[in-house]
């Protein structure tokens, strides 16, 4: 299958979900959406798939939702589509832009939520807004010694999504993640490595390289070969029950609740207002 924004690739048992976005610093459009959820759901269904490492070109690993996204693309099927990507974007209505465009946003959302192997993350840089959020949900994180990450949703006149106000105390400790999402606390690796969210610190060359070997020596563990996707998703639904999976549905709903809230108030203009006369002259 090919695809515009991403690459994906699997070998041994691991799919590698590279975003490919590197002159727009891997900020995802409504177009990278459709094709990341394509992805995860296709190798959810493969029986090969034991584990997905979702890496990026350049060197930011994604810097949050673009802003000068091409919104017409959450459900306008373009001639380079494929079947399935073509199939995620019918489920949206052409006839009301907005609604396409929010719920195909949910969509991304649910397809991390749903997601029943292991997930992990290999961040080379910046991880900004839903860079960061997302990865909230990842299994394990590895980063480079320039990594970072960045909540910065009231700057941008947002909210914080994909379950953050759920998972970041979750995963960093409730001081850290209050420090982050309230007041865009600039999270370094070290930091993060301290609050055992980022497993390793590994060095630019060679990052993905060496991620991708640690994770072939891990699934080498993880018995037989005919054997490690099926124990590995019946691991995950014990961490990752239905109940919390519904949990994380609801909370989602609550966080894109409050962003709509917020566009149709008028506060997003706002605050893009103001911080746009902060600038200099």
């Amino acid at each position: 299958m090919s695809y515009q924004t991403i690459k994906v690739d699997t070998r041994d048992g691991l799919c590698v979900v590279t975003q490919d976005r590197p002159e727009r610093l891997n900020a995802r459009s409504s177009q990278m959406y459709a094709e990341m959820i394509a992805a995860f759901e296709a190798a959810d269904a493969d029986a090969e798939v034991c584990a997905l490492l979702l890496a990026s070109s350049g060197d930011a690993f994604c810097s949050g939702m673009d802003f000068k996204n091409e919104y017409q693309h959450a459900y306008t099927v373009l001639p380079e589509d494929s079947e399935h990507v073509a199939a995620i974007k019918a489920e949206f209505p052409a006839d009301d832009p907005m609604t396409a465009v929010v719920g195909l946003a949910k969509r991304f959302v649910q397809a991390f939520i749903r997601f029943e192997k292991p997930l992990i993350a290999a961040v080379n840089g910046a991880a900004v807004g839903e860079g960061f959020s997302s990865i909230l949900h990842c299994d394990l994180v590895y980063a480079t010694p320039n990594a970072y990450f960045w909540a910065p949703f009231a700057r941008a006149g947002a909210a914080p999504e994909f379950c953050a106000t759920v998972l970041a105390p979750r995963r960093l400790g409730p001081t850290l993640a209050n420090a982050a999402l309230y007041f865009g606390r600039k999270i370094d690796v070290h930091e993060a490595h301290g609050a055992g969210f980022v497993l390793e610190i590994l060095e630019r060359e060679n990052f993905l390289d060496e991620v991708e070997k640690r994770l072939q020596e891990g699934l080498a563990l993880a018995g037989p070969p005919e054997l490690r996707a099926s124990t590995l998703r019946s691991f995950r639904a014990l961490v990752y029950s239905d109940e919390e999976r519904e949990r994380l549905y609801l909370q989602a709903d609550r966080e894109f609740d409050l962003v709509q809230q917020r566009v149709r108030s008028g506060e997003t203009d706002l605050v893009r207002q103001y911080y746009a006369s902060q600038l200099p002259s």
